[in-house]
């Protein structure tokens, strides 16, 4: 019964892994993987998980303290204090305080740590919808690579095709002495650099899976491959739009946060020039013991010895302590003045840093939208070109079958087929690209 469980158990686990390395994954896969996955993401996650601790420490800054403290000491040796012509025998004491503080004032500092925390917590988040925008952008790039590379080798293996099938024409023309030798030749050079296209196409191939499994992180599948994909017409928006559009982008959104904690920084540095008022509480005890002795007191009324043990003496020691205290800044050489300055600075640094990335984002999306438009004449353009070389090259086929002209005129026809093949393969992908770029733009907003 054992064996046959583990038998169902190894089967099972063999059709999960098997599912697994033929599954085909498909671009939107990719991207929604690479976005929980991809290493950068999960550190800036950490990252920002490690933020929200000083978020929690900054609210902590508005709880009182409480720190406990006790002590043993023990003097040894007999002494004699000449202030008071007492002779002092060995003694051990023990001494405990309990103290707490509370920061009643210290110019909002606290009010304006916490707002800090907060929004660098909330930078550190937009840092992850960066980090995952660009991811997306980087996908589809290599994502996109892959399918191009995969068409290259369909074309090599066409190609391939028709130099294998006019090689065996020739051959058999040539054993009936119909062709001369430098014809054949010369097609059996096309085919074996045909067959060398073709592994040199196959190879690109896995090495551009490798890479794309390597952005995904996801090392561990075997057989990994993509789905193809369908380029479609797309509607390009409204240039107009733009200054609306780049508000939304992640980057935009973080060079906003990075002002406002600037500003916070700031309010934190003014509140130096501000007073400090803090409340102080202790409550503190202490037990004194002469080595070799009972612990007893005279009764100084009666002359009556009393027991006076550890718990009687921190009973009759207790002391409590309050106090209020206030500190006025007058002058700290210079400090909170030209730490304000640079507070100053730093945002004005931030403000153009904010501009900087509207200008560059806008610029992009104006030159995305171009480059739709102008991949999209590209590939129709390429698609017609494509189109008339087919017609051309069949025609001459069929001439060079019929030995109307040589393999000269025969294989420059074909590598213009190639070259307008690669063209349009090449007008597509980038058209596709060009639209997803432009799409994940829009879809920020």
């Amino acid at each position: 019964m054992r064996i046959f469980r583990t038998l169902i158990i190894g089967v099972c686990f063999f059709n999960v892994f098997f599912v697994n390395a033929q599954k085909k994954w498909s671009l939107e896969e990719c991207v929604v993987y690479a976005k929980e996955h991809n290493i950068d993401v999960l550190k800036q996650k950490i990252r920002s998980e490690v933020l929200n601790s000083d978020v929690i420490i900054a609210k902590g800054n508005y709880l009182p303290d409480l720190s406990f403290t006790s002590s043993q000491n023990f003097s040894l040796g007999n002494s004699f204090n000449v202030s008071t012509g007492v002779g002092q025998r060995e003694s051990s004491s023990n001494s405990f305080s309990l103290s707490s503080s509370l920061n009643v004032f210290n110019g909002f500092a606290n009010k304006y740590k916490l707002q800090s925390a907060r929004l660098t917590k909330d930078k550190s988040d937009s840092d992850i919808d960066k980090i995952r925008f660009d991811l997306a952008l980087n996908i589809t790039n290599k994502y996109l690579q892959v399918l191009f590379n995969k068409e290259i080798v369909k074309v090599a293996e066409e190609q391939l095709k028709i130099s294998t099938e006019n090689y065996n024409r020739l051959k058999e023309l040539y054993s009936n002495a119909l062709t001369g030798k430098r014809e054949l030749l010369e097609i059996e050079s096309t085919l074996a650099s045909d067959k060398r296209e073709k592994i040199i196409a196959e190879n690109t191939v896995r090495n551009s899976l490798i890479e794309l499994q390597e952005l995904l992180d996801i090392q561990q599948i075997q057989d990994f491959d993509i789905e193809e994909i369908i380029v479609e017409d797309v509607s390009v928006f409204n240039v107009d739009v733009v200054d609306d559009l780049v508000e939304n982008i992640p980057q935009i959104v973080s060079s906003k946060l990075d002002i406002d904690i600037k500003n916070k920084e700031l309010k934190i540095v003014r509140t130096g020039f501000l007073p400090r008022l803090s409340l102080n509480y202790s409550y503190s005890s202490n037990y004194f013991h002469i080595i070799g002795e009972d612990d007893v007191v005279e009764n100084q009324q009666t002359g009556e010895l009393i027991p006076n043990g550890f718990w009687t003496q921190l009973d009759n020691n207790r002391t409590h302590f309050i106090s209020i205290s206030a500190s006025f800044p007058i002058f700290n050489r210079f400090l909170n003045r030209e730490n304000s300055k640079k507070a100053k600075e730093e945002i004005k640094i931030a403000k153009l840093d904010l501009l900087n990335n509207k200008q560059v984002l806008k610029n992009k999306i104006k030159l995305a939208k171009n480059d739709v438009i102008a991949s999209k004449a590209s590939l129709k353009s390429s698609e017609k070109a494509l189109i008339t070389q087919k017609e051309a090259f069949n025609i001459l086929s069929q001439q060079y079958k019929n030995g109307n002209i040589g393999s000269y005129e025969f294989l420059e026809g074909k590598n213009k087929l190639i070259k307008n093949s690669s063209e349009f393969i090449k007008a597509k992908f980038e058209y596709y690209f060009k639209t997803k770029v432009l799409s994940y733009y829009y879809k920020q907003n």
